[in-house]
């Protein structure tokens, strides 16, 4: 009797020990490799949404970023090109902080239909174009956007009236560019040319500028009418200095 309680205390003992072993060794591994709770940050990197590729001599000549995809048109945004295409710029970095593209519209600062371009959006951004009111002219300028856009933790930098070389090189540094443009990269349709300082560009458009080849020479432009697309660097070029020469360069 006494000799099987030995061997039964023997045996507990061992398997104390195994349990205290297991307990550490998973302790050990949790301790090293941390698991992120609920509701801690679990999006992807920005590494793992870009693709960059060098030259022979190791410089950059070619990156795509993998922006958002809402297109304006399918949410009956009509006139809301630059939040959109910032919303596009915002999913991308990961910071939309679980807002949707109609929440982030819902949140622009508003100066009415006659408002100062400079220092929020005028107009309203869901008005379909044959209810725009006589003079009303829905756009938001680069004082007012990026003031918005710091608001949502975008790091931006007004970099209007830099060259399109400027612009290209800052796409191949991996940062995103808003860029207002016009409609389809048509001719500038100009009706007045102080309009609070700047030009009233009828068929005025924003997109963001989210890759460039330096081989082809082409922009990939995130465009939240027509979507997405690589476009010469001549055509933008062409419409950017015809126009406001407004963009916006995302740091991060």
């Amino acid at each position: 009797m006494n000799k099987k309680r030995k061997r039964l205390k023997t045996k507990n003992t061992v398997i104390l020990l195994i349990l205290s072993l297991i307990v550490v060794f998973v302790g050990f591994g949790f301790f090293m490799n941390p698991q992120k709770g609920e509701g801690e940050d679990k999006q992807p990197s920005l590494a793992s949404k870009t693709v960059a590729k060098k030259d022979h001599s190791g410089k950059c000549n070619y990156v795509l970023m993998d922006t958002g995809d809402v297109n304006q048109i399918k949410i009956g945004a009509y006139q809301g090109c630059e939040t959109v295409s910032l919303y596009n710029a915002l999913v991308y970095l990961n910071k939309t902080h679980d807002k949707s593209v109609k929440e982030v519209l819902d949140s622009l600062p508003l100066v009415g239909w006659d408002g100062n371009p400079n220092l929020g959006y005028a107009g309203d951004p869901w008005t379909p174009d044959d209810e725009i009111p006589d003079g009303g002219f829905p756009t938001i300028w680069p004082d007012a956007f990026m003031k918005f856009a710091q608001s949502y933790g975008a790091n931006v930098v007004d970099i209007s009236g830099k060259s399109i070389d400027d612009i290209k090189n800052i796409v191949l540094k991996k940062h995103l560019v808003e860029m207002w443009v016009t409609i389809d990269f048509a001719q500038p349709q100009i009706t007045y040319t102080d309009y609070f300082g700047h030009e009233v560009v009828t068929n005025t458009h924003a997109v963001i500028l989210d890759g460039y080849d330096a081989k082809k020479k082409e922009f990939h432009v995130n465009d939240p009418i027509k979507g997405k697309y690589w476009l010469s660097e001549s055509a933008v070029s062409s419409v950017y200095m015809g126009t406001n020469q407004f963009a916006v360069e995302f740091v991060s």
